[in-house]
């Protein structure tokens, strides 16, 4: 029964993450005890769950079906395991946790206090600004900012996250500083944005498009090019307070409004939260730094 199980979270990994190389490094695996273990399933139940080529798994219909009954069977497995663990009622294991960058240097400084209420809790945290794909890699927990439409995922609604628009002293000294949001349009706004989009920013109700000779795809370059004085950035007030109390940044257009980020923490629908991975999303709501907001539980 116990190679079953291990052929059967193996068979899982295979229909999320269709490739033997990939799954045996995950596993810790031969790329041959792979393909044993989905042998042994295919035998067990009496079914082709893979076609196999030389590049790619493409998955058949029976595999579809099994993988419904799987996915469950396993979530089962792992509450049990949870309750019946060596501390009960103690939450154990690992958390795979998705943050974007700013939130996420927010809560590390945070979580020794939840690994002291849980010793037995071991945290990976996966920090980046790109989207990640919660069942690819395997995430029990990820935060997004809303709003979120896929309906694979349950949303946990976490708050509001103020934003504000900086800029080092050096800057506006050279500048000047912008008296109204019509004003960005002549400076260089550092550009926190993907690919070949244009950074837009809505300021007062109004979106503009802005830019400058330096844009990015990470919050954290954007910060720091904003603390080189490379420009006027818009990030989250999480990021800077620090900087502002110490005078290495300066807010720029303090009284004009901007929009909040809506921040929302997810997880794969067809996945029971499991006791490890709930006390965390707990940890992530009485901690949240913003506007805290009610939702879905």
């Amino acid at each position: 029964m116990t190679d079953l199980l291990i052929a059967m979270r193996t068979f899982v990994r295979l229909c999320e993450r269709p490739n033997f190389s990939r799954v045996a490094a995950e596993m810790h695996a031969s790329h041959t005890t792979i393909a044993r273990r989905l042998d042994q399933v295919e035998a067990h139940f009496g079914a082709t769950l893979f076609h196999r080529t030389t590049r790619r798994l493409i998955a058949t219909p029976d595999a579809d079906r099994l993988l419904v009954h799987a996915r469950s069977m396993l979530d089962a497995l792992d509450v049990a395991e949870q309750d019946f663990g060596p501390v009960r009622n103690q939450p154990s294991g690992l958390v795979r946790i998705g943050f974007t960058t700013a939130l996420g240097l927010y809560y590390v400084e945070r979580l020794g206090e939840l690994t002291a209420l849980h010793p037995a809790l071991q945290l990976d945290c996966a920090m980046t600004d790109w989207q990640r794909d919660v069942v690819e890699d395997r995430l029990d927990l990820a935060l997004r900012v809303g709003p979120v439409s896929d309906d694979s995922l349950v949303i946990h609604p976490l708050g509001l996250l103020a934003r504000l628009l900086v800029a080092h002293p050096a800057y506006l000294e050279r500048h000047g500083t912008a008296t109204c949001a019509e004003d960005l349009l002549h400076h260089q706004c550092i550009a926190y944005a993907y690919g070949d989009v244009p950074a837009r920013w809505t300021i007062d109700g109004r979106e503009r498009v802005v830019g400058g000779t330096f844009r990015s795809d990470s919050s954290e370059a954007v910060h720091r090019a904003a603390l080189s004085g490379l420009g006027i950035a818009l990030l989250p007030a999480i990021r800077v307070r620090d900087d502002i109390e110490a005078g290495r940044l300066v807010p720029v257009l303090p009284d004009s409004v901007i929009a909040p980020l809506d921040i929302l923490a997810v997880h794969p629908s067809h996945k029971r939260l499991p006791p490890r991975a709930r006390v965390v999303l707990d940890f992530l709501k009485a901690n949240f730094p913003g506007d805290r907001q009610g939702g879905a539980a």
